[in-house]
Protein backbone atom coordinates (compact mmCIF):
# COMPACT_ATOMS: atom_id res chain seq x y z
CA UNK A 1 0.00 0.00 0.00
CA UNK A 2 1.13 3.61 -0.97
CA UNK A 3 2.19 6.12 1.43
CA UNK A 4 1.51 10.08 1.46
CA UNK A 5 5.34 10.73 -0.41
CA UNK A 6 4.18 8.42 -3.22
CA UNK A 7 1.49 8.71 -6.59
CA UNK A 8 -0.07 5.26 -5.73
CA UNK A 9 -3.05 4.64 -2.86
CA UNK A 10 -3.72 7.50 -1.21
CA UNK A 11 -3.01 9.76 1.45
CA UNK A 12 -1.53 8.06 5.26
CA UNK A 13 -1.30 12.14 6.95
CA UNK A 14 -1.47 12.38 10.36
CA UNK A 15 -4.66 14.72 10.65
CA UNK A 16 -5.18 17.40 12.63
CA UNK A 17 -8.63 16.72 13.36
CA UNK A 18 -8.49 12.77 13.57
CA UNK A 19 -9.41 10.51 11.31
CA UNK A 20 -11.09 12.10 8.32
CA UNK A 21 -14.69 11.32 7.23
CA UNK A 22 -15.44 8.10 5.80
CA UNK A 23 -16.83 9.91 2.11
CA UNK A 24 -12.83 10.60 1.32
CA UNK A 25 -12.11 7.13 2.04
CA UNK A 26 -10.81 4.84 -0.74
CA UNK A 27 -12.88 1.65 -0.97
CA UNK A 28 -9.93 -0.14 -2.12
CA UNK A 29 -6.95 0.83 -0.03
CA UNK A 30 -8.73 2.53 2.96
CA UNK A 31 -6.72 5.91 2.81
CA UNK A 32 -7.91 9.06 1.94
CA UNK A 33 -8.04 8.96 -1.73
CA UNK A 34 -6.26 10.61 -4.45
CA UNK A 35 -7.49 11.63 -7.27
CA UNK A 36 -10.55 10.59 -6.29
CA UNK A 37 -12.69 8.96 -8.52
CA UNK A 38 -16.66 8.23 -7.93
CA UNK A 39 -18.10 5.46 -9.34
CA UNK A 40 -21.69 5.11 -11.00
CA UNK A 41 -22.97 1.72 -9.81
CA UNK A 42 -22.53 2.58 -5.74
CA UNK A 43 -21.67 5.95 -5.91
CA UNK A 44 -18.26 4.97 -3.70
CA UNK A 45 -15.05 6.74 -3.66
CA UNK A 46 -11.66 5.47 -4.90
CA UNK A 47 -8.10 6.59 -5.89
CA UNK A 48 -7.48 7.08 -9.63
CA UNK A 49 -4.20 4.60 -8.66
CA UNK A 50 -6.16 2.20 -7.23
CA UNK A 51 -8.58 1.93 -9.94
CA UNK A 52 -5.94 1.55 -12.94
CA UNK A 53 -4.35 -1.18 -11.12
CA UNK A 54 -7.97 -2.75 -10.82
CA UNK A 55 -7.81 -2.30 -14.45
CA UNK A 56 -4.48 -3.67 -15.40
CA UNK A 57 -5.79 -7.12 -12.70
CA UNK A 58 -8.77 -7.41 -15.28
CA UNK A 59 -6.79 -7.25 -18.49
CA UNK A 60 -5.47 -11.00 -17.12
CA UNK A 61 -8.78 -12.36 -16.68
CA UNK A 62 -10.18 -11.10 -13.27
CA UNK A 63 -13.21 -8.45 -14.58
CA UNK A 64 -12.99 -4.67 -13.77
CA UNK A 65 -15.80 -4.87 -11.67
CA UNK A 66 -16.53 -3.13 -8.45
CA UNK A 67 -14.95 -4.26 -5.32
CA UNK A 68 -17.56 -2.97 -3.34
CA UNK A 69 -21.25 -3.99 -5.29
CA UNK A 70 -19.29 -6.54 -8.13
CA UNK A 71 -20.81 -4.34 -11.20
CA UNK A 72 -18.70 -3.94 -13.99
CA UNK A 73 -16.77 -0.64 -13.86
CA UNK A 74 -16.26 -0.12 -17.55
CA UNK A 75 -17.13 3.74 -18.12
CA UNK A 76 -18.92 3.89 -15.23
CA UNK A 77 -16.75 6.26 -12.76
CA UNK A 78 -15.12 10.23 -13.28
CA UNK A 79 -12.84 12.36 -11.52
CA UNK A 80 -15.40 14.05 -8.41
CA UNK A 81 -14.02 17.46 -7.92
CA UNK A 82 -16.10 18.39 -4.72
CA UNK A 83 -14.87 15.28 -3.27
CA UNK A 84 -11.32 16.27 -4.25
CA UNK A 85 -11.58 20.16 -3.06
CA UNK A 86 -12.97 19.13 0.41
CA UNK A 87 -10.12 16.01 0.31
CA UNK A 88 -7.35 19.10 -0.34
CA UNK A 89 -8.64 20.99 2.40
CA UNK A 90 -8.22 18.53 5.13
CA UNK A 91 -5.20 20.16 7.47
CA UNK A 92 -2.33 17.15 8.04
CA UNK A 93 0.66 17.17 10.12
CA UNK A 94 3.79 17.10 8.20
CA UNK A 95 5.23 13.74 7.65
CA UNK A 96 8.60 14.89 9.27
CA UNK A 97 6.50 15.52 12.94
CA UNK A 98 8.66 12.66 14.83
CA UNK A 99 11.93 14.42 13.56
CA UNK A 100 10.64 17.72 15.01
CA UNK A 101 8.98 19.98 12.16
CA UNK A 102 5.91 21.32 13.84
CA UNK A 103 4.21 22.43 10.55
CA UNK A 104 0.37 22.17 9.90
CA UNK A 105 -0.89 22.77 7.07
CA UNK A 106 -3.75 21.10 4.37
CA UNK A 107 -2.92 18.63 1.79
CA UNK A 108 -2.95 20.94 -0.96
CA UNK A 109 0.27 22.59 0.66
CA UNK A 110 2.01 19.92 2.30
CA UNK A 111 3.98 18.97 -1.17
CA UNK A 112 5.19 22.67 -1.68
CA UNK A 113 6.47 22.59 2.36
CA UNK A 114 8.80 19.31 1.71
CA UNK A 115 9.92 20.02 -1.32
CA UNK A 116 11.07 23.93 -0.63
CA UNK A 117 11.17 24.65 3.34
CA UNK A 118 10.63 21.42 5.82
CA UNK A 119 14.22 21.90 7.36
CA UNK A 120 13.39 18.35 8.29
CA UNK A 121 12.44 16.50 5.06
CA UNK A 122 15.69 14.48 3.29
CA UNK A 123 17.18 15.98 0.20
CA UNK A 124 19.31 14.13 -2.12
CA UNK A 125 22.88 15.92 -2.10
CA UNK A 126 23.65 17.92 -5.14
CA UNK A 127 26.98 17.11 -5.14
CA UNK A 128 25.78 13.99 -6.61
CA UNK A 129 27.42 11.68 -4.08
CA UNK A 130 24.54 9.61 -3.89
CA UNK A 131 23.26 10.18 0.06
CA UNK A 132 20.46 11.80 1.33
CA UNK A 133 20.35 14.51 4.13
CA UNK A 134 17.90 16.47 6.25
CA UNK A 135 17.73 20.02 4.12
CA UNK A 136 19.02 21.71 7.55
CA UNK A 137 21.85 20.37 7.62
CA UNK A 138 22.93 20.24 3.47
CA UNK A 139 24.48 23.44 3.63
CA UNK A 140 27.02 21.97 6.26
CA UNK A 141 27.45 18.56 4.39
CA UNK A 142 27.90 20.30 1.05
CA UNK A 143 31.25 22.23 2.74
CA UNK A 144 32.04 19.81 5.49
CA UNK A 145 30.97 16.38 5.09
CA UNK A 146 30.20 15.34 1.38
CA UNK A 147 33.40 13.36 -0.11
CA UNK A 148 32.49 15.07 -3.92
CA UNK A 149 32.54 18.69 -2.18
CA UNK A 150 35.44 20.50 -3.72
CA UNK A 151 38.30 21.68 -1.90
CA UNK A 152 41.95 23.30 -1.93
CA UNK A 153 44.76 21.01 -0.79
CA UNK A 154 45.73 22.82 2.51
CA UNK A 155 49.10 22.54 1.31
CA UNK A 156 49.68 23.61 -2.62
CA UNK A 157 45.90 24.81 -2.58
CA UNK A 158 45.19 22.84 -5.85
CA UNK A 159 41.04 23.00 -6.22
CA UNK A 160 39.69 19.72 -6.51
CA UNK A 161 37.08 16.90 -5.42
CA UNK A 162 37.33 16.34 -1.81
CA UNK A 163 38.44 12.36 -2.42
CA UNK A 164 41.35 13.50 -4.76
CA UNK A 165 42.73 16.03 -2.68
CA UNK A 166 42.45 14.24 0.40
CA UNK A 167 44.16 10.80 -1.36
CA UNK A 168 47.47 8.97 -1.14
CA UNK A 169 48.04 9.37 -5.47
CA UNK A 170 47.85 13.62 -4.60
CA UNK A 171 50.03 13.48 -1.70
CA UNK A 172 52.76 11.39 -3.80
CA UNK A 173 53.38 14.52 -5.82
CA UNK A 174 52.13 17.09 -3.89
CA UNK A 175 55.30 19.74 -4.44
CA UNK A 176 54.15 21.43 -0.73
CA UNK A 177 53.40 18.15 1.09
CA UNK A 178 55.99 18.60 4.44
CA UNK A 179 58.57 16.04 4.47
CA UNK A 180 60.74 14.69 7.03
CA UNK A 181 64.42 15.71 6.25
CA UNK A 182 65.76 11.96 5.82
CA UNK A 183 69.38 13.12 7.52
CA UNK A 184 70.00 11.34 11.22
CA UNK A 185 69.38 14.15 13.43
CA UNK A 186 67.29 16.73 11.31
CA UNK A 187 63.97 17.18 12.82
CA UNK A 188 62.86 19.51 10.12
CA UNK A 189 60.14 19.39 7.78
CA UNK A 190 60.38 20.28 4.47
CA UNK A 191 58.06 21.05 1.86
CA UNK A 192 58.84 18.30 -0.76
CA UNK A 193 59.98 21.27 -3.80
CA UNK A 194 62.87 22.27 -1.30
CA UNK A 195 63.84 19.38 -0.27
CA UNK A 196 66.66 19.00 -2.51
CA UNK A 197 68.01 22.82 -1.75
CA UNK A 198 67.67 21.99 1.81
CA UNK A 199 70.14 19.10 1.58
CA UNK A 200 72.53 20.98 0.06
CA UNK A 201 72.63 22.99 3.56
CA UNK A 202 71.59 20.76 6.11
CA UNK A 203 74.15 20.62 8.75
CA UNK A 204 72.88 16.74 9.30
CA UNK A 205 73.86 15.64 5.47
CA UNK A 206 76.62 13.58 5.24
CA UNK A 207 79.15 15.28 2.77
CA UNK A 208 82.52 14.10 1.37
CA UNK A 209 85.66 16.46 2.72
CA UNK A 210 86.34 19.48 0.48
CA UNK A 211 89.52 18.36 0.10
CA UNK A 212 88.31 14.95 -1.68
CA UNK A 213 89.41 15.98 -4.73
CA UNK A 214 93.04 15.94 -3.95
CA UNK A 215 93.20 13.10 -1.40
CA UNK A 216 90.91 13.26 1.70
CA UNK A 217 88.32 10.81 2.14
CA UNK A 218 86.37 12.04 5.09
CA UNK A 219 83.05 12.31 4.96
CA UNK A 220 81.53 13.86 8.08
CA UNK A 221 78.34 16.04 8.93
CA UNK A 222 77.96 19.22 7.37
CA UNK A 223 78.44 20.53 10.73
CA UNK A 224 81.53 18.45 11.25
CA UNK A 225 83.17 20.28 8.51
CA UNK A 226 85.26 23.13 9.48
CA UNK A 227 86.34 21.60 12.78
CA UNK A 228 87.41 18.30 10.49
CA UNK A 229 89.28 21.02 8.12
CA UNK A 230 91.03 22.92 11.48
CA UNK A 231 92.26 19.38 12.59
CA UNK A 232 93.40 18.30 8.86
CA UNK A 233 95.11 21.82 7.81
CA UNK A 234 97.99 20.07 7.88
CA UNK A 235 97.29 16.92 5.52
CA UNK A 236 95.30 18.95 3.57
CA UNK A 237 97.85 21.41 2.55
CA UNK A 238 100.44 19.06 1.60
CA UNK A 239 98.03 16.71 -0.38
CA UNK A 240 96.93 20.26 -2.40
CA UNK A 241 100.49 20.78 -2.81
CA UNK A 242 100.71 17.13 -4.46
CA UNK A 243 98.06 18.29 -6.60
CA UNK A 244 99.31 21.56 -7.96
CA UNK A 245 102.41 19.54 -8.77
CA UNK A 246 101.48 17.07 -10.61
CA UNK A 247 99.27 19.32 -12.58
CA UNK A 248 101.11 21.65 -13.32
CA UNK A 249 104.05 21.67 -15.94
CA UNK A 250 107.11 20.22 -14.66
CA UNK A 251 110.28 21.83 -15.73
CA UNK A 252 113.98 20.98 -15.73
CA UNK A 253 116.94 23.11 -16.62
CA UNK A 254 120.21 20.88 -17.72
CA UNK A 255 123.44 22.81 -18.57
CA UNK A 256 125.77 21.50 -21.61
CA UNK A 257 129.82 22.32 -20.44
CA UNK A 258 132.67 22.17 -22.69
CA UNK A 259 130.21 22.10 -25.79
CA UNK A 260 133.38 22.55 -28.13
CA UNK A 261 135.30 19.66 -27.01
CA UNK A 262 131.66 17.18 -27.43
CA UNK A 263 131.27 18.97 -30.86
CA UNK A 264 134.59 18.20 -32.25
CA UNK A 265 134.54 14.62 -30.99
CA UNK A 266 130.93 13.55 -31.81
CA UNK A 267 130.46 13.26 -28.24
CA UNK A 268 126.71 13.33 -27.26
CA UNK A 269 125.49 14.09 -23.77
CA UNK A 270 122.52 12.97 -21.64
CA UNK A 271 121.00 14.52 -18.78
CA UNK A 272 120.38 12.62 -15.70
CA UNK A 273 116.87 10.66 -15.54
CA UNK A 274 113.73 13.01 -14.26
CA UNK A 275 110.04 12.46 -13.95
CA UNK A 276 107.52 14.26 -15.36
CA UNK A 277 105.74 15.09 -12.52
CA UNK A 278 105.69 13.34 -8.61
CA UNK A 279 104.70 9.32 -9.52
CA UNK A 280 104.84 10.40 -13.05
CA UNK A 281 106.79 8.90 -16.28
CA UNK A 282 110.95 8.63 -16.21
CA UNK A 283 113.02 9.92 -18.77
CA UNK A 284 116.49 11.64 -19.90
CA UNK A 285 117.45 14.65 -22.43
CA UNK A 286 120.00 13.49 -25.16
CA UNK A 287 121.51 16.47 -26.74
CA UNK A 288 124.26 15.63 -30.13
CA UNK A 289 126.35 18.75 -29.97
CA UNK A 290 127.76 17.88 -33.35
CA UNK A 291 124.37 16.75 -34.93
CA UNK A 292 123.29 13.40 -35.36
CA UNK A 293 122.55 11.27 -38.78
CA UNK A 294 122.33 13.57 -41.72
CA UNK A 295 122.81 16.81 -39.85
CA UNK A 296 126.10 16.13 -38.43
CA UNK A 297 128.04 18.83 -38.72
CA UNK A 298 125.65 20.99 -39.27
CA UNK A 299 122.85 21.21 -36.41
CA UNK A 300 122.47 20.63 -32.45
CA UNK A 301 120.33 17.26 -32.16
CA UNK A 302 117.60 16.80 -29.52
CA UNK A 303 115.72 13.28 -28.27
CA UNK A 304 113.65 12.71 -25.24
CA UNK A 305 113.89 9.59 -24.12
CA UNK A 306 112.10 7.05 -21.79
CA UNK A 307 113.41 5.53 -19.16
CA UNK A 308 112.66 2.53 -16.66
CA UNK A 309 110.72 4.54 -13.46
CA UNK A 310 109.61 3.64 -10.38
CA UNK A 311 106.02 3.91 -10.91
CA UNK A 312 105.65 2.34 -14.53
CA UNK A 313 103.45 -0.11 -13.04
CA UNK A 314 100.47 2.53 -12.21
CA UNK A 315 100.48 4.47 -15.20
CA UNK A 316 99.01 3.47 -18.82
CA UNK A 317 100.93 3.05 -21.96
CA UNK A 318 101.83 4.41 -24.03
CA UNK A 319 103.10 7.47 -22.77
CA UNK A 320 101.15 10.53 -23.66
CA UNK A 321 101.90 14.15 -23.54
CA UNK A 322 103.56 17.19 -24.48
CA UNK A 323 107.27 18.13 -24.46
CA UNK A 324 108.84 21.98 -24.44
CA UNK A 325 112.25 21.60 -25.48
CA UNK A 326 114.04 25.04 -25.18
CA UNK A 327 117.23 26.56 -25.47
CA UNK A 328 118.42 29.07 -23.41
CA UNK A 329 119.21 32.86 -24.81
CA UNK A 330 121.70 33.58 -21.86
CA UNK A 331 121.79 37.55 -22.46
CA UNK A 332 118.14 38.15 -21.05
CA UNK A 333 115.38 36.40 -20.36
CA UNK A 334 113.21 35.95 -23.69
CA UNK A 335 113.58 34.93 -27.53
CA UNK A 336 114.72 31.55 -26.14
CA UNK A 337 114.93 28.77 -28.85
CA UNK A 338 111.58 26.33 -28.81
CA UNK A 339 110.37 23.64 -29.88
CA UNK A 340 107.60 20.92 -28.97
CA UNK A 341 107.41 17.48 -29.19
CA UNK A 342 104.20 15.74 -29.06
CA UNK A 343 103.77 12.20 -27.98
CA UNK A 344 100.63 10.96 -29.91
CA UNK A 345 98.80 8.06 -31.79
CA UNK A 346 101.46 9.20 -34.90
CA UNK A 347 104.39 8.92 -32.82
CA UNK A 348 106.29 5.85 -33.41
CA UNK A 349 105.66 3.47 -30.35
CA UNK A 350 109.05 2.28 -30.04
CA UNK A 351 109.57 5.67 -28.87
CA UNK A 352 106.48 5.46 -26.14
CA UNK A 353 106.41 2.44 -24.98
CA UNK A 354 107.29 1.35 -21.74
CA UNK A 355 111.42 0.58 -20.87
CA UNK A 356 111.90 -2.45 -19.02
CA UNK A 357 114.88 -2.18 -16.57
CA UNK A 358 118.35 -3.12 -18.65
CA UNK A 359 117.39 -1.86 -21.69
CA UNK A 360 116.79 1.53 -23.98
CA UNK A 361 114.14 3.25 -25.81
CA UNK A 362 114.27 5.01 -29.12
CA UNK A 363 114.59 9.19 -29.10
CA UNK A 364 111.98 11.42 -29.95
CA UNK A 365 112.99 14.29 -30.66
CA UNK A 366 114.94 17.34 -33.60
CA UNK A 367 117.57 16.28 -35.50
CA UNK A 368 117.81 19.85 -37.22
CA UNK A 369 117.23 21.33 -33.44
CA UNK A 370 119.20 24.32 -34.39
CA UNK A 371 121.83 25.06 -36.87
CA UNK A 372 125.26 25.66 -35.68
CA UNK A 373 125.49 29.50 -36.78
CA UNK A 374 122.31 30.38 -35.28
CA UNK A 375 124.33 29.81 -31.43
CA UNK A 376 126.34 32.64 -31.67
CA UNK A 377 125.41 35.61 -30.84
CA UNK A 378 122.51 37.77 -32.74
CA UNK A 379 122.59 41.49 -32.04
CA UNK A 380 119.07 42.11 -33.67
CA UNK A 381 117.36 40.14 -31.54
CA UNK A 382 120.36 39.95 -28.71
CA UNK A 383 120.29 36.32 -28.21
CA UNK A 384 123.37 34.27 -27.47
CA UNK A 385 122.80 30.48 -26.68
CA UNK A 386 126.31 29.74 -26.28
CA UNK A 387 128.59 31.49 -24.05
CA UNK A 388 131.16 30.14 -21.75
CA UNK A 389 131.35 27.39 -23.78
CA UNK A 390 127.66 26.41 -22.11
CA UNK A 391 124.30 25.49 -23.82
CA UNK A 392 121.54 25.81 -20.86
CA UNK A 393 118.42 23.57 -22.17
CA UNK A 394 114.85 24.14 -20.21
CA UNK A 395 112.40 20.75 -20.65
CA UNK A 396 109.13 21.36 -20.02
CA UNK A 397 106.30 18.16 -19.55
CA UNK A 398 102.72 19.10 -19.85
CA UNK A 399 99.07 18.14 -20.85
CA UNK A 400 100.08 14.34 -20.05
CA UNK A 401 97.49 12.12 -19.04
CA UNK A 402 95.22 12.84 -16.21
CA UNK A 403 95.61 9.07 -14.74
CA UNK A 404 98.87 9.88 -12.93
CA UNK A 405 99.73 8.44 -9.58
CA UNK A 406 99.68 10.64 -6.90
CA UNK A 407 102.38 9.32 -4.43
Amino acid sequence: MATSNGTYGGYSYNFVAGDPPNEYLCHICTLVARDPQQVTCCYNIYCKSCLDTLKEKSQLGQGFICPTCRSSLEGKYFKDGRVERGIKSLKVYCTNTDSGCQWMGTIKDIDTHLNDSCPYQLVPCTNECGEKIRRSKLKTHLTENCPERIVNCQYCKRKGRYQLITSSSHFDECPDLPIQCSNKGCNEKIPRRSLASHNRTCPKAIIPCEYNTVGCNKKMKREEQEKHNEESMKQHLKAAVKKIEVLLPTHQVFKLNEYAKKKKEEEDWCSPGFYTSPGGYKMSFNVYPNGNGDNKGTHVSCYICLMAGEYDDTLEWPFQGEVTIELLNQLEDKNHWKRTLLFDESTDDDCKQRVREGSSTSGWGHMQFISHGELEYNPVFICQYLKDDSLYFRVTISKTKPWLALT
